[in-house]
C-alpha cells in the first residue's frame, strides 16, 4: 500500500509542478479599459511634446545655421549649407504626427469603458412543479460590452 501512494506521488508531483498556466479569457471590464485609456494618452502626450522639444530645437539650429551661412557667404563668399536643423524639425513632425492615433484610441477605449456596465438582475425560468408550470425568478450576473 506504502507503494502505491509513493508511486502515485511521484506521478502526480513532476505533472502538477510543470503545467502551463491557463489564461484567463474573461473579457476586458471598464478598468482594463480606463488603465489602458490612460497609458495610450500618456504616450501619446510624452510623444507630442517630445515632437515639439526636437521641432523648435531644430528651428533654432536651423535660425543659426542660416546665420552663420550668411555670414559665410558675406565674409568668405564659399556656400556652406548643413541640414541638422531641417533633419530636427522633420522628426520631430513625424514624431507628433505619431502621437495622433495613440490620442484617438485613448478616445476610443475610454468611451469603451463608459459603455460597460455590469450588475445583478432577476431572471425568469419555467419550471414544472406537481405537474404544472411555475415561473422561478433567480438572480444573474450581466455584463454588458458595446463594441
Amino acid at each position: 500500500m506504502k507503494k502505491i501512494i509513493i508511486y502515485t506521488l511521484l506521478l502526480v508531483l513532476p505533472a502538477a509542478s510543470f503545467s502551463q498556466q491557463t489564461t484567463n479569457n474573461a473579457p476586458p471590464v471598464k478598468i482594463d479599459y480606463l488603465k489602458k485609456s490612460k497609458n495610450q494618452k500618456t504616450a501619446a502626450w510624452v510623444l507630442l511634446g517630445g515632437g515639439l522639444g526636437l521641432t523648435i530645437a531644430g528651428v533654432a539650429i536651423g535660425a543659426n545655421e542660416v546665420a552663420n551661412d550668411f555670414v559665410t557667404i558675406i565674409v568668405t563668399g564659399e556656400q556652406q549649407s548643413s541640414s541638422t536643423g531641417a533633419v530636427m524639425i522633420l522628426a520631430g513632425g513625424a514624431t507628433m504626427l505619431g502621437s495622433i492615433p495613440l490620442f484617438i484610441s485613448g478616445a476610443k477605449n475610454k468611451g469603451r469603458a463608459m459603455s460597460a456596465s455590469a450588475g445583478l438582475k432577476m431572471e425568469k425560468s419555467t419550471m414544472i412543479q406537481r405537474s404544472t408550470f411555475v415561473q422561478n425568478s433567480y438572480p444573474a450576473l450581466s455584463l454588458k460590452i458595446s463594441l
